[in-house]
């Protein structure tokens, strides 16, 4: 166990469909009393797109096309002559469910919290988007206390 304590995620599987109900329990486990904001439980997902993109000689962006969503992000005057500012790896992060389990306070022993998250049924495969559990303890002015877990849906 390093820092303050550790936080850990139990579920009985990892592959889910959309519709599923994901239940299990946070378990967290302190060395000393931590004052925290509160513990959560999360489902999110996280996914790469390249951007592209022109800018005029004035620095403008002109065009710039997400590849991977075909979603033109910006587009603005064409003022003169333009040059190619190449490809950008951008990571998209989506919160699907955030549920806080115990609010602020002293928190100064070990303890389960049990939770169930019903996933949304328009929810995008696993094949676009890489998805985990997080949860994490709320330390202000500190280091929080997380862990994810990955899990498969679709």
């Amino acid at each position: 166990m390093f820092g303050r304590g550790k936080i850990d995620i139990s579920i009985q599987k990892t592959r889910y469909a959309p519709g599923d109900t994901i239940a299990g329990s946070v378990n967290l486990t302190l060395k000393n009393q931590v004052k925290a904001r509160g513990i959560t439980i999360s489902l999110m997902g996280e996914y790469t797109t390249e951007v592209a993109g022109k800018r005029s000689i004035d620095g403008v962006m002109v065009r710039a096309r997400r590849w991977q969503t075909s979603e033109t992000i910006a587009l603005s005057r064409q003022a003169g002559p333009t040059y190619d500012v190449g490809h950008k790896t951008e990571h998209v992060r989506i919160c699907t469910f955030n549920e806080q389990l115990d609010g602020e306070g002293e928190y100064n022993q070990s303890r389960r919290y049990g939770f169930k998250i019903k996933i949304p049924t328009d929810t995008p495969d696993s094949s676009a988007v890489s998805w985990y559990l997080l949860a994490k303890l709320d330390i202000p002015r500190g280091r929080d206390i997380n862990k994810k877990v990955r899990i498969k849906i679709g």
